[in-house]
């Protein structure tokens, strides 16, 4: 009996942490709710636009001019019914002059002063270009990514607990 109870003690002890502690971005964690990420981000709004993921997510709050590496994000705060499922910094950069990659090798630098060199990094250029890199934080996953299409890129810094998504997830085209 008291082998089983030292094998459950065991077993305790070394479970991860719940999802619901890990922080994503800044002090937004995994599953708080729209209240709750409001609080914490008072300048952040509902859109009027929002946004929704290959998987469903929706984007509950939005908040705006938010430096990263010297340039000005846009976070989307994407929700699985009450829960913060993921948070999105995106900024779109013009291709001309490869403004774009400057921000993408910026991110970069910040982010492995930051996290140190990615666990993966990868580039295509078929049928679009598109680069990628991947850090694991504390039990989340961080990708920064580039989508070079037409005269802009879109540059995006994805905070998520589970692995990216293949593709990654993207901000929908609303209008806005």
């Amino acid at each position: 009996m008291n082998n089983f109870i030292a094998a459950v003690l065991l077993a305790l002890a070394l479970q991860a942490a719940p999802a619901g502690a890990q922080t994503l971005w800044k002090d937004a964690r995994y599953g708080m709710s729209p209240a709750e990420v409001q609080a914490r981000f008072p300048q952040a709004r509902v859109p009027g636009d929002a946004d929704e993921l290959a998987g469903g997510e929706i984007e509950g709050l939005r908040l705006q001019d938010v430096d990263l590496a010297g340039h000005r994000f846009t976070a989307a705060f994407f929700f699985d019914g009450d829960a913060l499922a993921q948070v999105t910094l995106s900024l779109r950069a013009p291709r001309e002059g490869r403004v774009d990659l400057q921000v993408f090798e910026d991110v970069t630098r910040a982010l492995v002063a930051r996290h140190g060199a990615p666990a993966h990094a990868g580039q295509q250029d078929e049928p679009f270009e598109r680069r990628r890199r991947e850090w694991e934080v504390d039990g989340t996953r961080l990708a920064l990514v580039l989508f070079a299409s037409g005269p802009e890129s879109l540059v995006n810094v994805i905070h998520q607990v589970g692995p990216p998504d293949a593709p990654p997830p993207v901000r929908l085209e609303s209008g806005g």
